[in-house]
Formats: structure tokens, C-alpha cells, sequence
């Protein structure tokens, strides 16, 4: 589906009643170099979340998905550091 919408002079977009029956009333604006985009928000972010990544967080909680994160983030910049390090 492809609708267009116009900013008016206080810089709102109407999303057409269609599409806001279909995703929903929040979204996440995204400005990419080219483009920018909404992505529907859901009212459970964590609900959202699983459903962008499948079951992979199931039974995790808000803390357990957190610290694996910062984890995650923090072998990230490890190797990186070490790869620095090797140059």
C-alpha cells in the first residue's frame, strides 16, 4: 500500500485511518541518509521486540535481555580494540 501525506504548518503528518487501523496510533521515526521512516510501535516493547527477533528472548526478562546487550557490546569493542591493536 502507498499513500501520501503532507506536513502542515505546524509540521504534522496525518497517517490515513487505514493504515493507522492496521499498525496502530505510536510509531518510531528512523531519518536514514535518503529517506526517513515509521516503524509501528507496539504498546508492549518487549512484546515488539520479540516479534522482530522470534523467540530468541523468550522467558528473558527486561534485566537478562539488558545484560546481554551490554555484554554483547562489550566483547564488541574488545575485539575490536584488539584488532586496532594488531594493525
Amino acid at each position: 500500500m502507498s499513500k501520501t501525506a503532507e506536513v502542515d504548518d505546524r509540521g504534522r503528518i496525518v497517517i490515513p485511518h487505514e493504515i493507522r487501523e492496521k499498525h496502530g496510533d505510536r510509531y518510531r521515526i528512523i531519518e536514514l541518509t535518503d529517506r526517513v521512516e515509521l516503524i509501528p510501535l507496539k504498546e508492549d516493547p518487549i512484546e515488539g521486540l520479540r516479534d522482530a527477533v522470534g523467540d530468541a528472548f523468550e522467558d528473558s526478562s527486561i534485566a537478562e535481555i539488558t545484560q546481554q546487550a551490554r555484554d554483547a557490546a562489550r566483547r564488541d569493542a574488545a575485539e575490536e580494540m584488539a584488532e586496532l591493536a594488531n594493525e
